[in-house]
């Protein structure tokens, strides 16, 4: 054997044994740790109190639910792109006893609440619909596209379904909610300000969609009762704003002492009105801010505008989905184009379960996030909230620690299970160091930037939803969810956060329920350990509704592929273009083929 392959398995080998030995070491410490990670869960659910809350918060003990779930795919037919997404929903009633929770079979929705779309792209076009600018230049990503459109796609389906259903209360999606929003906030910032997106200049009933329209949707989702957007950091401004859509005219200093900011604030606070004044117009009059009448109706524009983007690409009566006209001149929709529309969709859902009160569950099955041990119980320690006897092993991620956990201490960890609850922004944290703090009070920076999530919007919590009962160590895997925070059964009142920001101390209000749980978590669990329960074994311990909506999706890409794909090339057969052109082959084509023969 050659040298350079010894060393090779060698390397590997010692690797390997590494990796296993940090383990062992990491599943040691647990065994001495359940007692303290115990601590942080909250085992069973209230039966009785969920169905109470259930017909006080929905307003009746007889619902419906609906589980929604895509697929996506990228196939090349010759110098083509042929891109596929869908999203598909499953739906059942939902009746709540004093005992127990009736949940109905799941079936099918009928096919005009399925949304899907097969697009045929060329190469050529492929970088100005999904290139992603970089330092070294334009990258283009085939599995952008069907990801993007997939994306919207569900909370497309989603928001159809509850506008279409009113009888529909209970959302299940395979999707972090607050993960989704955090990261589309931050990825379409450059579309807004460029001046790019599809939505700029459309025409509605409530005029004009502007740039600032588009700068208040992407920002705001405001509730008053939950205090959001919060007074603070980069999140004053649209505070003000959203307190001035009110009808109001205020002096910046009304302003500030009514959302109760930093006084310090305030000259921050006059740049950045006078910021927004010379670039778009928005104000009556300065210093007594007032805003034009038109401004109040930004939401009523773009979200009318997006209905109108996301129908034409979803169920388009002719020509190309991507190809949209705007003030009578065609443009592409493009993969930014579709980020933005999903936040829009996701705020929207957002607000239909604030005013009408549904409950939205974002079901997420793999995640690395690791804020619980590696922000959280720093915070909470420092805060006095908690006490650790022996330090918590250094996983990777909290579901690895907590999955880890329940087999090695599965006496002690009985099923169903959840964390305590904890709000998003905490991801976007980092703990600071600050003993001259009270009990119940700790510092945080900003994880990337010194810059922190909106609290009080949405809040998460590990689960674990079933386990053998003759072998307790056989249980289902960790998974997460998360859901909007309601102001009537959350409550932010357990901890205050210090964060010290652009020389202003500021304090931050984050949903936390560690001391006393809240009805809203327990409602969600009763749900969720009742949807876990069927006997197959992928499913066992996850969510029927949302696993048979995942087979639905597959099921139906895998019965259209051959279709679609047939019909792409026949329409490529019968056009009069020079066909020389499509079937030049690319070099890397070319080299495959030449190697594959030459294998032979």
């Amino acid at each position: 054997m050659p040298d350079y392959e010894i060393k090779t398995i060698e390397g590997v080998q010692s690797s390997t044994r590494h990796l296993l030995d940090s383990f062992k070491s990491k599943i040691t410490a647990l065994k001495s740790c359940g007692p303290e990670i115990s601590k942080l869960l909250r085992f069973g659910f209230d039966q009785k109190a969920a169905s109470d809350l259930a017909s006080e918060f929905f307003g009746s003990d007889d619902i419906s639910y609906v589980a929604i779930d895509g697929t996506d795919s990228v196939d090349e037919q010759l110098d083509l792109l042929v891109f596929y997404a869908g999203a598909f929903a499953y739906c059942g009633f939902m009746k709540f006893e004093e005992g127990d929770i009736s949940i109905g079979e799941p079936t099918p929705m009928i096919s005009d609440l399925s949304v899907s779309a097969a697009i045929p792209l060329s190469e050529e076009d492929a970088a100005q619909v999904f290139g992603q600018k970089t330092e070294s230049g334009v990258e283009v990503d085939s599995e952008r596209l069907p990801g993007a459109v997939m994306h919207l796609a569900e909370y497309y389906l989603a928001r159809k379904a509850v506008l279409t259903d009113k009888r529909t209360k209970v959302i299940l999606l395979d999707r972090t909610l607050a993960g989704d929003v955090g990261h589309l906030n931050w990825s379409t910032k450059d579309l807004i300000d460029n001046h790019l997106s599809i939505l700029e200049g459309m025409d509605t009933p409530s005029g004009k969609v502007t740039n600032f329209d588009l700068q208040l949707a992407r920002m705001l989702l405001p509730n008053p009762k939950l205090g959001v957007p919060s007074p603070r950091s980069q999140l004053l401004k649209y505070a003000a704003i959203e307190l001035l859509l009110r009808g109001e005219r205020l002096s910046v200093q009304q302003i500030i002492g009514r959302l109760g900011a930093s006084s310090a604030r305030s000259t921050k606070l006059q740049e950045e009105f006078g910021e927004f004044e010379s670039e778009h117009r928005i104000f009556k009059q300065l210093f007594n801010f007032e805003l034009n009448e038109p401004v109040k109706n930004y939401w009523n524009r773009v979200i009318y505008a997006a209905d109108v983007v996301a129908e034409h690409v979803f169920e388009s009566k002719g020509g190309h989905p991507l190809r949209f006209k705007k003030a009578g001149k065609e443009c592409w929709v493009t993969a930014d184009d579709f980020d933005f529309l999903t936040l829009i969709f996701i705020y929207a859902l957002v607000r239909e379960a604030w005013a009408r009160n549904l409950l939205m569950i974002g079901l997420i099955k793999d995640t690395s996030a690791a804020e619980l041990v590696k922000t959280v119980v720093p915070i909470l320690a420092a805060s006095g909230l908690i006490r650790l006897g022996v330090e918590l092993p250094n996983f990777n991620s909290d579901k690895m620690l907590l999955q880890t956990n329940s087999v090695v201490n599965s006496k002690g960890t009985p099923t169903p299970w959840h964390t305590v609850d904890i709000d998003a922004s905490f991801r976007t944290m980092a703990p600071e160091a600050d003993p001259k703090l009270k009990k119940r009070e700790a510092r945080v920076r900003g994880s990337f930037k010194n810059v922190i999530n909106p609290e009080r919007t949405f809040v998460k919590c590990y689960i674990q939803l079933w386990s053998s009962e003759e072998n307790p160590t056989i249980r289902s895997h960790v998974f997460s969810f998360d859901r909007p925070v309601y102001h009537a059964y959350d409550h932010w009142d357990e901890i205050t956060l210090h964060h010290f920001d652009n020389k202003v101390d500021e304090k931050i209000k984050p949903v936390l329920h560690f001391d006393r749980e809240s009805p809203m978590t327990n409602l969600a669990m009763a749900i969720l350990t009742k949807m876990a329960q069927e006997v197959i074994p992928e499913a066992l311990g996850h969510n029927f509704p949302l696993f048979m909506a995942d087979k639905k999706a597959k099921s139906v890409l895998g019965a259209n592929r051959q279709a679609y794909l047939g019909a792409v090339s026949l329409e490529m057969s019968k056009s009069d273009l020079d066909q020389q052109v499509l079937f030049g082959s690319r070099f890397r084509d070319y080299r495959s083929q030449i190697e594959a023969r030459r294998k032979k």
